[in-house]
């Protein structure tokens, strides 16, 4: 569930999905992203099976359609769809019921990993002969490898010979070159399946098969980062001798499961992967889902697990994704590259026919130019006015065989006005060019009646119209893309480079638990992409800091021999560089928090030749209510001489969660929008010892003990942190450590400041007025009939996450005869259909709501309130006060009979949407 900062746009965000169309996938619209009538079973014991438990259902007269079998040592259970929505709740509790089931949950969905870099399609398919190219042994001077010591290790010959990288992602595309060129045994990519077809879109059923290639394009990026050996654009990946498998959860649009994710890393685990990445997520701070505790099993049996702590970083803290939040799982976080590559083809150009000179251009598409000459065409012809190609009056001669020379300057250079407008003058190809190439123009300039588009630098382009305003003729000699390589221009990154970037998400979780724990490059990074897309692309996102630290982990165990998941996020954090703080614009003279890097920049290299070894990754001294006030770490000496290091800390300062204007919404973290405070206030730590020497092969404890930060305002949820430094001789290590200053238990769940927790209309975001009468569809409606109704919904923002949300309908009168339960201290006639709901982040939600309870009951006709209520962080599920509540205003409901059209009104008032 991605959100953004409370307001209009987000109101107007929320608003869009008031319409007929987000019903068209089922009746239920959840909060967080949930499959509407699928669930995820755990047997209790191994000896229980997929057929005895259907069996059972049926006996049982209720109505499922297996989904995925989950036969795994790790895990064994199913997932299905219950045919009853009407009995649903009803149905789950006899389920949970039943001596052979341990757990039943709802099965959450997640969308296709988004990232900012180039737009999909981007590029001109690319050959296979045109990727090909051919290889070479130079030195790797890939900056992001230079950036983490993995060149280094490359030039000792540590390659990541002979370990198993399975990734879960969108398949991948094994015909490119780069990628090995194949499938199956024998080739990089070795192993995998897909587990869901092209047309699975995360609410249908899976139809799985053999073959798991990419029609989307972000899990070849994934891939070509972890192994890639590619010629042309020449760069390797950071194990490019590891093998991959690939277990691809999506089809070619849409989500994916946990079920299908459970599945994918279950498969991954029983093949015998070394180390399992996976780039996908959505805003969660918490470890207990079913995805989360299923990643965490397999850490917890020896095998490291990478995954993106998210791109929501805009957001503030508090907003680490689902499954890095899992207990042992390697969260990653992004650091931007030190340049900004951009790929670009070769061209020449002469003038009057004379010399011919290169030149650089980056096709779109489409870009079908043919090989050959073509003379270029000013449409500006020598006018220095860029804007004169806005007017409605402005024309182009006839041009037909030539390319247009098309200035950008935003608006009209893009659409149905240039590009017709060429297209009318007989020209099918153009050219535009733009003053900086390190922000490349994304076209897409399909269906204008154009063959090619392209672009080059202002620089080139003035060359040009120059000559061409003397009358000199200019020639562009051209290369149909698909047949020409990819070279790379690196202009230095000078505002954000190496340092955190600023869409990477921060933590901790709402208990308080480090995370992310390692930072990796992953702002502007090359890598493959499938053939058909362009074969190459530059992305950003913490889906490609990910792949990077799977890799590293490769190159590690390949140094130093088998090592369990802890022990290498100990190495990974204890050797990192943490980063200085940069807010997309500015760098400051103190160190990023820890709740937004972990242990800092990955040093491959260090981590491999590390001599201390310590026996955590992090410290989190909680909140103030659960404050540790004492934490011992071990320090093992795995090297064959004494070594002493001197101990010490530094503060990275105070991330204030919450804005300086008594909002409950915590602050964003923007370039130029940010409201998010960072202040020198920090913990004081005494250490036992200030010096410590460790004979070879012996282990030495520390004591660390803390004071929390007095002068801070708790109420602002001030998040401190630093890094304990250990300073030898010959290495350098460091302790991340992080608290808050608060009692998170008192942090504001609902937005109830801002009036963000009420009830709408189905045709009227606005909350309605109090006694406000709805007229809900006849019981049982199909969703045709439904969307002829204005019925309740349900809205909420919340400022923070809960584990457990209810939302629960109470009789408006103490009156009422209609019959109650007590649930927490409160009478209720029930739970509306779907809740409550579980391990919620932070963020926006609604609930269209036809009067149908969670027993598969109908709530009678009468007046009403709904009851929000948000279990607190640490809370006591069990007790009524340890739950935020807000109650709606006064509101009736009565049923249309069946075949009757009708619309809500206000009681004695009439009402307009």
């Amino acid at each position: 569930m991605r959100f953004s900062t409370i307001g209009g746009a987000q109101l107007l965000a929320l608003a869009a999905c008031f319409f007929p169309s987000c019903i068209a996938a089922g009746v239920y619209d959840r909060p967080s992203t949930f499959i509407p009538g699928r669930y995820i079973v755990e047997f209790e014991d191994e000896n229980t099976s997929s057929h005895t438990f259907f069996s059972t259902l049926s006996d049982h007269a209720i109505g499922a359609t297996p989904i995925i079998t989950l036969d795994y040592s790790l895990f064994k259970g199913a997932s299905f769809n219950l045919h009853d929505a009407g009995n649903e709740k009803a149905n789950v509790e006899k389920i949970r019921s039943l001596p052979s089931v341990k757990s039943v949950q709802a099965v959450r969905s997640y969308p296709i990993p988004k990232t900012s870099g180039h737009a999909s399609n981007q590029f001109p398919p690319l050959s296979a002969a045109a990727a090909q190219g051919s290889l070479d042994t130079a030195p790797d001077k890939f900056s992001t490898h230079v950036m983490t010591g993995v060149d280094k290790l490359h030039a000792d010959g540590v390659l990541g010979d002979g370990y198993k990288i399975a990734v879960v992602d969108t398949g991948i595309d094994y015909n490119h070159p780069a990628l090995g060129g194949c499938f199956g045994e024998g080739c990089k990519v070795a192993f995998g399946k897909d587990l869901v077809g092209d047309a699975y879109t995360g609410t249908n059923t899976p139809v799985p098969d053999d073959d798991p290639m990419d029609c989307d394009g972000h899990g070849t990026h994934v891939a070509g980062i972890i192994a890639a050996d590619s010629a042309a654009p020449r760069f390797t990946g950071v194990a490019p001798n590891a093998t991959l498998g690939i277990y691809r959860v999506f089809g070619c649009a849409g989500s994916s499961g946990d079920d299908v994710l459970i599945q994918a890393f279950m498969m991954a685990h029983e093949a015998g992967a070394d180390i399992i990445t996976a780039s996908i997520g959505s805003i969660s701070g918490w470890s207990e889902s079913p995805w989360a505790v299923a990643v965490s099993r397999i850490v917890e049996a020896g095998v490291p697990c990478t995954l993106a702590v998210g791109n929501d970083g805009e957001n503030g803290l508090f907003i680490a994704s689902e499954a890095s939040t899992g207990l042992g799982v390697t969260s990653v976080a992004s650091i931007d590259n030190v340049i900004t590559p951009l790929l670009f083809k070769n061209a020449s150009w002469s003038a009057d026919n004379g010399t011919a000179k290169p030149f650089g251009w980056i096709p779109y598409i489409p870009a079908d130019i043919p090989n050959g000459t073509y003379p270029v065409f000013d449409i500006l012809q020598g006018n220095n006015d860029t804007t004169i190609t806005c007017n409605n009056n402005f024309t182009i001669p006839k041009i037909p065989g030539k390319i247009a020379l098309v200035p950008w300057v935003g608006g009209c250079t893009v659409g149905a006005g240039l590009a017709e407008l060429v297209a009318a003058a007989e020209s099918k190809y153009i050219i535009y060019y733009y003053d900086n190439p390190a922000t490349p123009i994304i076209v897409n300039g399909s269906g204008y009646g154009i063959d090619s588009f392209g672009t080059v630098s202002s620089d080139v382009a003035s060359q040009w119209t120059k000559l061409l305003a003397t009358g000199t003729q200019v020639y562009l000699n051209m290369i149909t893309p698909s047949e020409e390589s990819y070279y790379t221009v690196s202009p230095a990154n000078t505002v954000t480079g190496g340092y955190l970037s600023y869409f990477s998400s921060w933590g901790p979780t709402f208990e308080a638990e480090v995370k992310p724990q390692i930072a990796a490059p992953g702002g502007s990074i090359l890598s493959t992409y499938p053939l058909r897309l362009g074969g190459y692309k530059i992305d950003t996102g913490t889906s490609m800091a990910t792949p990077f630290v799977a890799g590293s982990i490769a190159l590690i165990l390949e140094a130093r021999g088998k090592l369990d998941p802890a022990t290498i996020n100990n190495l990974l954090s204890a050797t990192a560089e943490a980063k200085t703080f940069n807010d997309g614009l500015s760098t400051y003279n103190y160190l990023a928090p820890v709740a937004q890097q972990g242990g800092g920049l990955v040093n491959v290299y260090d981590a491999v030749h590390a001599v201390g070894l310590l026996n955590i990754s992090s410290i989190s001294f909680n909140d103030t209510e659960h404050f540790i006030k004492s934490v011992s770490f071990e320090i093992k000496n795995t090297g064959k001489e004494s070594i002493t290091y001197n101990l010490g800390y530094v503060s990275t300062g105070t991330a204030y969660t919450l804005p300086s204007d008594g909002s409950t919404v915590p602050a964003v973290f923007a370039p130029g929008a940010s409201n998010l405070d960072i202040v020198p206030s920090s913990a004081k730590l005494s250490l036992s010892s200030d010096s410590v020497t460790i004979k070879a092969g012996e282990s030495v404890t520390v004591e660390v003990k803390a004071t929390p930060p007095t002068d801070l305002i708790a109420s602002r949820i001030p998040v401190y942190g630093g890094y304990i430094t250990l300073n030898s001789t010959t290495e350098s290590l460091t302790l991340p450590y992080l608290g808050v200053a608060a009692n998170l238990k008192d942090t504001v769940i609902f937005d109830s400041k801002d009036n963000m927790t009420y009830v709408s209309r189905y045709f009227n975001i606005s909350g309605v007025p109090d006694n406000f009468a709805f007229t809900l569809p006849p019981q049982n409606s199909t969703d045709e009939e439904i969307v002829k109704y204005d019925f309740p919904v349900p809205v909420a923002i919340d400022s923070f996450g809960t584990r457990i949300l209810r939302v629960d309908l109470v009789p408006a009168s103490a009156n009422s005869t209609v019959k109650t339960t007590e649930v927490l201290g409160e009478q209720i006639v029930g739970s509306l259909d779907s809740f409550p709901q579980y391990e919620q982040g932070r963020g926006p939600w609604h609930s269209f709501w036809y009067g149908n309870l969670s027993d598969g009951s109908y709530a009678p006709a009468g007046d009403y309130n709904i009851l929000f209520r948000a279990l607190k962080i640490f809370g006591d599920e069990h007790s009524s006060d340890d739950y935020e509540v807000v109650k709606s205003v006064n509101f009736s409901l009565t049923y249309a009979s069946p075949n009757t059209t009708t619309t809500s009104t206000r009681r004695s008032t009439s009402f307009e949407a």
